[in-house]
């Protein structure tokens, strides 16, 4: 059981990951500007590409 165990145990981090360390590894996950961002061909609202227009699903139903 120890061979087996051993390794998996040994698998930890030897030291804490300082609150600069984490900040830098997160760094670059800040948010991504839209780019698929269209305007509507009936009311002229802005809408994502491929999905409905807000505006024209609120006046049709």
């Amino acid at each position: 059981l120890a061979e087996i165990l051993g390794p998996i145990l040994w698998a930890v981090p030897k030291k804490k990951t300082s609150h600069s360390k984490k900040r830098m590894r997160s760094a670059n996950k800040g948010l991504k500007d839209k780019t698929n961002i269209v305007n509507c061909p009936g009311c002229g609202q802005k809408h994502l590409t491929h999905h409905l227009c807000f505006n024209c699903y609120k006046n049709f139903n």
